[in-house]
C-alpha cells in the first residue's frame, strides 16, 4: 500500500504554517509531512499540497512538472498576485481535489467554475471566547513591517511607504494597558496558548486575523499582504483592514471595534460556521479520493443491459469502473439465455424479479476478493444465506432501484431491507414508500456518462424540438400540437412519424439533432419523475424542457439551467419564445451544461456510494 504525504512550508518557523500543519495532522493522522525541499514523489503514494499561500506568484516546483502517474490533491491553497501562466489551471485539471482558500486566489490563478474553500484551520477552529470575558484592555500584537517582503517589486508596490512601529505603538499604548507581542517566528504551533485571554488582536500576519475571527474577538488588520484583505472582504469586515500608512484611522477603528463587539462576533461566527461546513464536505471528498488511490475497493457489479451500449445500467457501471477495481457481470436478464447466476426469474406487472443463486455469487466473491457487491436494478436480490455470508465477512451489499416509484410494490418493498445500502432513483419513493426505520435507503438520482452521452457539434440541428422516447397517448397529443408550431423530430417506437429506435452512438446523435429537447416526466404508472433522458440530453449540451417538479430544484436552477412548464399551454409558449430568442437559449444551454458537468455525472453519483461503502467498512 502506498503512503500519504502532506507537502508544505513546514520548515519556515512560522506559527501560521505550524497551525496549518497541526490541523492537517488531526485530519490526516496517518500522513507523513514533507517540506518544500522534497521535489520527487513515490509513484504509488498520494501527495497533498497542504495549505498556505504556496502559489503566491505562480505555480512552484515541482507542481509545474509533475508526471501524470502521481496522485495528488490541493487543500487550503492561496495566492497573492495574479499568475502570469496558466499552469495552475493545468495543476487543477489533474488534481484529485483542488481547494483554494478564497475567491481572490482563484481569480489570481485564472481558475473558474469551482467551489472555493477556506483556510484549513477553520476545519478545527479555536474555542470562542465567552462574550462576558472579552478583555478589551489586553492586546495581542503581531507586528510585521514588511522589510522582508518589499524586496519583491509586487509586494513593495502593494505595501507602500508606511508608518513606523513607534507611531503604531504610540496609538496602541493609548488604547491598551496589557500588550502581548509576538512575531510568529517559532517552531511551536500553540497559537491558542499564545493568545490566551487577549480580547483584541492587531496583526500584520494572516493567521493572527484568522485567530481573531475564530475566537470571536475584535481586531485591526494591517494590510501588508493581499491575502489579508481578501480574507476580510469575504468575512464582511474589510473596514477593519488598513494599510500600514493609515495610522490616522487606527484610533477610530479600535474604538469602533470595541463598541461593536456583538455585531462583529455575529459576522465572525457566521463566517466560521460556513467555512467549517464547507471544509467538512471537502475534507470528506479529499479522504475519499485518497482512499480510492491508496486502498481501492474491489467491487462486483451485477446488471443487465437491455439497451446495449447506452443502457443506463451499462453506462453507470462503465463510470464506476473508473473509480474502483470493478468486475462487471452481465446477467442477461432480458435475453433468452439468461446467466446461470439467475436462480429464478419472475415476471412482475412492471418488470422482473430475479433471485441470484447463492453458490455462484460465493464463487464470484471468493475468486475476485470482493469488498462489496452491487445489484443494479432489474429486480435483483440475494438468497438469505448469501445475505448472512456477506454480513458475516464484512462484504458490503448494495442494491439499486432505477424504476421507482413504479416498481416499488414488486421489487424494493420485498427485498430492500436485506441490503447494507439501498438506493432509489426517486425522491418520492425515498420519502413516501420505503420504511427508513428498516431500510438503509438513500437517493441516487439519475445522471449521465460523458463516455456514452456527449455533445456532437458537427451534427446538424435539423429539428426545432427533438424527443427521444416511446410514444404514449398523452405524449402523442403534445407532439401533434407541437408539430403545428415547429419542426419536431421523434425517435422511438409508436410515433406516427418515428425516426426509428436508436441505441449507442445513434442515440447520442439523435439527441444532438434538435435546438430544444423535451423530456416527459410522467412514468407508466402515472408518477412524475426526474428521468434519465433529461440528464443524457444535458450531457449532449441540449436545452431541456420538462414539466415542473419541486424535486428539480434540487438539481438545477429553473429558468436559468433548465426550462419547466406547469400547464401544457406553457410548454408551447416556452418553445415558441426560445426558438426566436437565440441568445437567451444559448445562455440556458451553457448554464445547464456547466451545472451538469459540475454535479450530475455518474462519477459524482458513484462517489457518494463509494463513500458510504468505505464508511460501512470502517475506513471513514
Amino acid at each position: 500500500m502506498g503512503k500519504l504525504y502532506i507537502w508544505g512550508w513546514w520548515q519556515g518557523n512560522n506559527l501560521g504554517d505550524n497551525w496549518i500543519k497541526k490541523t492537517l495532522a488531526t485530519i490526516f493522522p496517518e500522513a507523513i509531512f514533507i517540506d518544500t525541499g522534497v521535489q520527487e514523489f513515490e509513484e504509488d503514494s498520494f501527495v497533498v499540497c497542504g495549505g498556505g499561500g504556496l502559489f503566491i506568484y505562480d505555480v512552484i516546483s515541482p507542481w509545474d512538472r509533475l508526471e501524470n502517474n502521481i496522485a495528488y490533491g490541493m487543500i487550503g491553497l492561496g495566492a497573492e498576485f495574479p499568475h502570469i501562466s496558466q499552469k495552475a489551471v493545468s495543476v487543477k485539471e489533474r488534481a484529485r481535489f483542488f481547494y483554494v482558500r478564497d475567491q481572490y486566489s482563484l481569480d489570481c490563478m485564472n481558475i473558474k467554475g469551482i467551489e472555493q474553500s477556506y483556510d484549513i484551520t477553520f476545519a478545527k477552529p479555536l474555542d470562542v471566547v465567552p462574550v462576558e470575558t472579552v478583555n478589551f484592555n489586553k492586546l495581542f500584537l503581531v507586528w510585521r513591517d514588511g522589510h522582508e517582503l518589499i524586496r519583491n517589486e509586487q509586494f513593495n508596490n502593494y505595501i507602500q511607504p508606511g508608518s513606523s512601529y513607534e507611531e503604531w505603538k504610540y496609538v496602541i499604548n493609548n488604547n491598551f494597558t496589557d500588550i502581548v507581542e509576538d512575531d510568529f517566528q517559532t517552531g511551536d504551533d500553540n497559537i491558542e496558548e499564545r493568545i490566551s485571554d487577549c480580547g483584541f488582536i492587531i496583526s500584520g500576519r494572516y493567521h493572527g486575523i484568522v485567530a481573531a475571527i475564530q475566537k470571536g474577538i475584535p481586531f485591526l488588520a494591517i494590510d501588508i499582504c493581499p491575502k489579508i484583505r481578501a480574507l476580510l472582504h469575504e468575512v464582511g469586515l474589510e473596514e477593519y483592514c488598513i494599510k500600514i500608512s493609515e495610522i490616522d484611522k487606527a484610533q477610530e477603528l479600535i474604538l469602533k471595534a470595541k463598541n461593536n463587539l456583538e455585531e462583529i462576533r455575529k459576522i465572525e461566527n457566521a463566517y466560521c460556521v460556513k467555512a467549517n461546513d464547507i471544509l467538512k464536505k471537502q475534507i470528506r471528498k479529499a479522504k475519499l479520493e485518497i482512499l480510492k488511490v491508496l486502498s481501492p475497493l474491489r467491487l462486483i457489479h451485477y446488471g443487465s443491459y437491455w439497451m446495449k451500449e447506452n443502457d443506463v445500467v451499462n453506462t453507470m457501471s462503465d463510470d464506476l469502473a473508473k473509480e474502483c477495481i470493478l468486475k462487471k457481470i452481465d446477467l442477461k436478464a432480458y435475453e433468452k439465455g439468461t446467466d446461470i447466476r439467475i436462480k429464478k426469474c419472475t415476471q412482475t406487472p412492471n418488470g422482473k424479479l430475479c433471485l441470484l443463486e447463492h453458490q455462484k455469487i460465493m464463487e464470484d466473491i471468493k475468486e475476485f476478493g470482493a469488498d462489496g457487491i452491487i445489484l443494479n436494478s432489474g429486480g435483483l436480490y440475494l438468497e438469505e444465506q448469501t445475505c448472512e455470508f456477506t454480513k458475516d465477512k464484512g462484504i458490503v451489499s448494495v442494491g439499486i432501484s432505477l424504476s421507482d416509484p413504479d416498481v416499488y410494490p414488486y421489487n424494493g418493498k420485498l427485498y430492500a431491507e436485506k441490503f447494507d445500502l439501498f438506493y432509489t432513483n426517486s425522491k418520492y419513493s425515498l420519502e413516501h414508500q420505503y420504511d427508513r426505520q428498516k431500510v438503509n435507503i438513500n437517493i441516487m438520482p439519475f445522471a449521465a456518462s460523458l463516455v456514452h452521452h456527449f455533445y456532437m457539434p458537427e451534427v446538424e440541428k435539423k429539428y426545432d424540438v427533438v424527443i427521444v422516447a416511446h410514444a404514449r397517448d398523452d405524449r402523442k397529443k403534445i407532439v401533434e400540437k407541437l408539430s403545428t408550431i415547429c419542426n419536431v423530430g421523434t425517435y422511438g417506437s409508436g410515433w406516427e412519424n418515428s425516426l426509428g429506435l436508436v441505441n449507442g452512438k445513434e442515440h447520442v446523435r439523435a439527441i444532438n439533432t434538435g435546438k430544444l429537447y423535451v423530456s416527459f416526466a410522467k412514468t407508466v404508472a402515472g408518477y412524475n419523475n426526474v428521468k434519465v433522458g433529461l440528464f443524457e440530453a444535458m450531457a449532449c449540451n441540449q436545452v431541456v424542457i420538462t414539466s415542473y417538479m419541486e424535486e428539480l430544484e434540487d438539481y438545477f436552477e429553473i429558468g436559468k439551467e433548465i426550462l419547466c412548464y406547469k400547464e401544457e399551454d406553457e410548454l408551447y409558449e416556452l418553445i415558441k419564445y426560445y426558438l426566436v430568442h437565440d441568445e437567451e437559449r444559448e445562455q440556458i444551454r451553457e448554464a445547464g451544461y456547466h451545472r451538469f458537468l459540475k454535479d450530475h455525472t455518474y462519477e459524482k453519483r458513484w462517489n457518494v456510494v463509494l463513500e458510504n461503502i468505505y464508511m460501512q467498512k470502517g475506513y471513514l
